[in-house]
């Protein structure tokens, strides 16, 4: 039976579409039976660090009008429970024009030698403030926090314990919001993290697939940071570029669910729009630098490709969308090759939507089940995450200027598990 072009394309659309799903799903289903598993005492298998054996951490901080926030995780940095003298705060202000200045240099002034405060006139971006501090951190091991953050106190000694491992070079710790309850958005937010961090990235670590930088609450060996270069200062997403590099050179990043921080996550739609149009213009642009990893064409490489289609696959998203909208006004048929698989897309979306309520129920602090009825909405709220990635990728397309802006701080804290997860 020939078919025609027009169901060629709507057949290789939702192939993609299926493809994308089906592989994504055993690195979620395996995060979901590791988060039910996981218990932050269960780290006998890991041997305890001693003091003379605790590496140097020198930990990147870079502002820009942080007033709201910087003397948060400044305090929060200068009282973790590590040996004082086994880590520095290297603090790069970007041309502030608040009070960021004064908040960092009174933390300066109390902790000499420990807080170490650099202002530069001119702001170049959060890649070139980190490859800035580089000119003098002092560190075995460097560690970046973006300025909203709240790291557990026993973050390093945590951290300390995976560089035991001399075949170890980099570690992403495990993000959770503070401002969960601030509003709907940022509780849709929430839940978008526990299910990307708590259940995909544990898959993935799992499976022994690629797993991303996040920007933020990341450790790497000062060796290997020099040796690729450090940050690329042109990068929208220096972070995951900077892990494709990484794995582009034989190295890969470990996962470390009981590494904890927390972080603010835009509370204005306005601001998420902004923030994610930076991340998907920059996923993009990596995938079109590194689509040579193909070449290793090891299960680590493929995943990392898989992993940065995202975006594609979203502007695909966006492309059935204007066909189902453009059917209701002139029906067509699908044919019967593309009809099975968007009738099995159909299915893979239910199991999908049933791993990420177990997720949802297993990872929340304490565990409830009621809260499976966020799913559907996290659901629908990733769909409209498809125009941002188109809007990313139009970006690209007419060439519009790359700036690396930042995303603004409130300094809510609204979460109100925050305590007792910090006291775990």
């Amino acid at each position: 039976m020939l078919i025609t072009l027009a169901e060629v394309v709507v057949l290789l659309l939702f192939s993609f579409m299926w493809g994308w799903t089906a592989y994504s799903l055993p690195a979620l289903i395996v995060g979901v039976r590791q988060i039910r598993r996981r218990k932050d005492v269960d780290e006998n298998d890991r041997k305890s660090v001693s003091s003379p054996d605790l590496p140097f951490f020198s930990l990147i901080v870079p502002m820009n009008d942080e007033e709201k926030v910087a003397g948060r995780i400044l305090d929060a940095l200068t009282k973790t429970n590590y040996p004082s003298h086994k880590y520095e705060i290297v603090v790069v202000d970007d041309a502030s024009v608040d009070q960021t200045s004064d908040i960092c240099k009174k933390f300066e002034s109390l902790y000499p030698g420990r807080v170490r405060y650099f202002r530069r006139n001119e702001a170049y971006g959060k890649p070139s403030a980190l490859n800035y501090a580089l000119k003098f951190v002092k560190g075995d091991i460097i560690g970046v926090f973006d300025a909203d953050n709240l790291p557990q106190p026993d973050v390093l000694l945590k951290a300390a314990k995976y560089f035991k491992d001399q075949n170890l070079v980099a570690v992403q710790g495990l993000l959770s919001s503070i401002n969960a309850e601030e509003n709907t958005l940022t509780q849709f937010i929430h839940y978008e993290g526990i299910l990307h961090f708590n259940a995909l990235f544990s898959g993935k670590d799992k499976l022994g697939l690629f797993v991303p930088f996040a920007g933020t609450c990341l450790f790497v060996r000062r060796e290997v940071l020099e040796e690729v270069g450090g940050w690329r200062d042109d990068a929208l997403s220096e972070d995951l570029e900077l892990s494709a590099r990484l794995m582009e050179k034989g190295y890969h990043v470990k996962f470390a669910p009981d590494v904890k921080s927390w972080q603010e996550n835009p509370s204005k739609f306005r601001q998420l729009v902004g923030q994610r149009t930076r991340w998907f213009r920059g996923c993009l642009e990596v995938a079109f630098r590194y689509g040579r990893l193909l070449k290793r064409f090891d299960r680590r490489s493929l995943d990392a490709e898989v992993f940065l289609a995202g975006p594609f696959i979203m502007v695909l998203v966006f492309v059935i969308y204007l066909m189902s909208l453009f059917a209701v006004f002139q029906p067509f048929s699908l044919g019967i090759y593309a009809n099975v698989l968007a009738q099995s897309m159909s299915l893979l979306t239910l199991i999908m939507l049933f791993v990420l309520g177990i997720g949802v129920a297993y990872a929340t602090t304490p565990r409830r089940v009621s809260n499976v009825k966020w799913v559907p909405f996290i659901y629908l709220y990733w769909t409209t995450q498809v125009f941002v990635a188109l809007y990313a990728f139009m970006q690209i397309v007419f060439r519009r200027p790359r700036k690396w802006t930042k995303t603004s701080r409130t300094g809510a804290v609204t979460n109100q598990q925050l305590e007792r997860v910090r006291s775990d």
